[in-house]
């Protein structure tokens, strides 16, 4: 897995996250005050994860991707990047019983995940990707309320405040558009935008002072896209949204488990092959 995103040519590189049985796992075993539970359908994928019961206060006791993470098979003198939950999707996929509401164990999540970023800091991650479908997964076409989003920002601040790694808040399953403009103030470096999900033209009145990662390749559909296509429609993102002086970087809309290796590793060729159009576009 990291040759073949290191044959491509990424800009950054992970594990391949080959052990985590899924994405909430770790933390379910490895925080006191919480425990793996039952198995559930991960959004609407025929994919699953055990949901991490609350039973207790929630401490930080051991590192919690160390035994998952592959942290000494990345390449030496490379940009590093490990994917965690963000602590909004860990706090909604969760059987809270012993904290009184979801948002007060969001904020208890959010302090292991700061403890968990600064010990991976230590260890040479420089990028950390934290994932929050549940911030825009909305099946019932009920978008997250403006108070919610100002906690989830809350939490995401007083996880990242000071923490010397560049973050971005990966969103896929649902709209992005649905969280603007809250969104924009949220304290990381990127943000991330499923684009098979989210509504263009409700892009169109903001301007993004953020980097962002454009997750123009869809890993859930084992099509092969076409990268002047792909990029064209890249470009013209950027362009209604202002944000061509920005970072910007060429991702899939989701994690790459839903697909067979060849077509995975395609869809990783797919994402260079865009992003080197793109940069030529802008150039």
């Amino acid at each position: 897995m990291v040759d073949a995103q290191t044959s491509a040519g990424f800009t950054h590189i992970t594990d391949g996250m080959l052990k985590w049985q899924d994405l909430l796992r770790p933390f379910a075993e490895n925080l006191e005050g919480a425990k793996p539970g039952s198995l559930v359908r991960w959004f609407n994928n025929n994919t699953f994860y055990r949901k991490p019961h609350i039973t207790g206060n929630l401490c930080y006791v051991t590192p919690v991707t160390e035994s998952v993470a592959h942290i000494k098979c990345l390449p030496k003198n490379g940009h590093w990047k490990t994917i965690l939950p963000a602590p909004y999707t860990l706090a909604q996929l969760s059987e809270n019983q012993f904290y009184k509401n979801k948002t007060e164990l969001m904020f208890k999540y959010a302090e292991a995940l700061r403890t968990e970023i600064e010990n991976l800091a230590r260890q040479g991650i420089s990028y950390v990707q934290l994932s929050d479908p549940a911030l825009v997964y909305q099946p019932d076409g009920v978008t997250i309320s403006k108070d919610d989003l100002q906690l989830a920002g809350e939490a995401l601040h007083s996880m990242v405040a000071g923490v010397q790694v560049t973050t971005c808040l990966q969103t896929f399953f649902g709209d992005f558009a649905g969280i603007l403009p809250e969104a924009l103030d949220f304290p990381v470096d990127h943000l991330g935008i499923d684009m098979y999900e989210t509504d263009l033209e409700g892009l169109k009145d903001y301007v993004f002072s953020k980097g962002v990662a454009l997750g123009v390749v869809d890993s859930r559909s084992s099509l092969i896209e076409d990268p002047d296509r792909l990029a064209a429609a890249a470009t013209s993102i950027l362009d209604s949204i202002s944000c061509k002086s920005l970072d910007v970087f060429i991702c899939p809309n989701c994690d790459l488990e839903f697909l067979p290796w060849e077509r995975a590793r395609q869809k990783m060729n797919a994402v260079t092959a865009v992003a080197e159009r793109l940069r030529r576009a802008l150039n």
